[in-house]
């Protein structure tokens, strides 16, 4: 190694390396493909050198990825500059990625000789059809239909001061953060599954859906922030990851982070509880009271979660920062909780965390097997240990930001009908008048009434709030 050469420069070399010559192989593929059929030798050469690089890569704990961003092909993160030997095949894969809208190429761990050979030939069976976001649905269902698992496709995100288009309708904007809600628990899991086995974190996916995650939150935050309603047992601990995520850049923003620090607290909100993944899950999962041997064990996940967060490469500011909020999520205001340690202040990112992970945690029912509690109850009762367990200031401000009957909240009103909240009002001042969703009429039936302003309707004020599991009512609904 030269003198002035870091290993990180040193890997990132060899990434470029290794990105070059995955693309090149790819390229030689597709052309074999266009002249031989499924099955024919020639076809052995470039998959051989494509699974090689590939593995090569992974060995490196990177993602074997190839990304097209700007007009710029990379490989994971790091930007490939073409040369006179790879002009063909770089050109070649960035017109065919934008001709079928694909923001990424992603190879998994798994991959085999037969997953490349097919998703060479769905590619070959779409060349002469037009491209568009309808193309990359349709290639995308079409990779499903062969049973390609391995092999994943990311959409392309056109380059541009924001990422989320303007003007989206109701439907769009909720759709739209259903899938970034949705790829963040799968990013979430791939994290903590690797985590359970020991292996080296690898956090640029999950970075990429957490910036994604700041800029719908900050051109849409109603979508976004309804979907911390979804309660979902069999991936309760993901989901939990999520919401934490969610809320804790919607307290971030309300505070005044820039994007940059947002990303921080953002990425150190979603593993904040990556400790859990070295918890035995019959212990997690336990159908009862824990013993206090029990509990001690459970209480050692935040300093599990420094362990593994530790792993991460090169030990940096904004690593320290994931690690922090692992190790702190737990400890409370007047600096009880736990781990102890003595010292005299919980980090900003550690108070924000806090306070998220207790509202996810008081509101869901599978949290230490804890019956749930309606969300203006939960906000009740955690104000009450304002300046004990939570910062006061920044649980006021979070109080402000989700709303004294936050999203999902079932209510009773007036003249009997049954509303979900759904929105509340811009202005601090009419903070007990949000725009709630009819689900049921006065005699109690089910009915789609529409959403109703209560900051302007005349007739309908609010009487009480109500749990909606006594109704058999699951508030998500209205936010997906």
């Amino acid at each position: 190694m030269s003198s002035g050469t870091n290993p990180q420069q040193q890997l990132d070399r060899e990434l470029i390396r290794l990105g070059k010559g995955l693309n090149i192989q790819l390229f030689v593929l597709m052309k074999t493909a266009q002249n031989y059929p499924e099955g024919h030798s020639a076809l052995s050469g470039p998959v051989r050198q494509i699974l090689s690089a590939v593995r090569d890569i992974h060995r490196r704990n990177e993602e074997a990825s190839l990304r097209a961003h700007a007009g710029h092909l990379l490989v994971g993160e790091i930007r490939l500059k073409p040369d006179a030997v790879g002009i063909e095949s770089f050109l070649y894969t960035l017109a065919m990625m934008k001709r079928f809208q694909i923001g990424g190429i992603h190879f998994g761990q798994a991959v085999t000789s037969q997953d490349i050979i097919q998703f060479a030939y769905v590619l070959k069976e779409f060349e002469q059809s037009w491209g568009g976001e309808e193309a990359f649905a349709r290639l995308a269902a079409r990779m499903r239909d062969r049973l390609i698992k391995a092999i994943e496709l990311e959409p392309l995100v056109e380059e541009g001061e924001s990422e989320v288009p303007e003007g989206l309708s109701e439907v769009d904007q909720q759709a739209r953060s259903r899938r970034i809600y949705l790829q963040t628990v799968s990013a979430t899991a791939e994290v903590m599954e690797n985590a359970k086995m020991g292996q080296t974190l690898r956090l640029r996916k999950s970075k990429r859906v957490v910036q994604t995650m700041i800029d719908q939150l900050l051109a849409y935050e109603t979508s976004l922030l309804g979907l911390t309603t979804i309660r979902c047992h069999d991936e309760y601990t993901y989901n939990h990851s999520v919401n934490v995520c969610i809320l804790s850049l919607a307290l971030g923003q309300r505070i005044g982070l820039g994007k940059a620090r947002l990303c921080e607290l953002g990425m150190a909100a979603l593993f904040h509880d990556i400790g859990k993944s070295e918890i035995p899950p019959e212990l997690l999962n336990k159908p009862g009271e824990f013993t206090p041997e029990e509990w001690k064990t459970l209480q050692k996940h935040p300093v599990l979660g420094v362990r593994a967060l530790m792993k991460l490469k090169g030990l940096d500011l904004v690593n320290a920062r994931l690690i922090t909020g692992s190790f702190e999520h737990h400890r409370n205001f007047d600096l009880s909780g736990y781990p102890q340690y003595p010292y005299r202040r919980v980090s900003l990112f550690g108070r924000i965390i806090s306070i998220a992970d207790c509202y996810d945690a008081l509101t869901s029912s599978r949290v230490y097997h804890r019956t749930p509690l309606p969300p203006d109850k939960a906000l009740r009762l955690m104000l009450d240990k304002a300046g004990m367990a939570y910062d006061p200031i920044l649980l006021k401000v979070f109080v402000n930001c989700i709303g004294s009957y936050p999203l999902g909240t079932l209510l009773r009103l007036n003249t009997g009908e049954l509303g979900v909240v759904v929105d509340n009002a811009a202005e601090l001042f009419l903070w007990d008048r949000p725009q709630v969703r009819i689900v049921a009429d006065q005699g109690g039936n089910e009915a789609d009434g529409g959403i109703v302003d209560l900051s302007t309707d005349g007739v309908r004020t609010i009487v009480e709030t109500l749990d909606a599991r006594h109704f058999g009512i699951d508030t998500s609904v209205y936010f997906l």
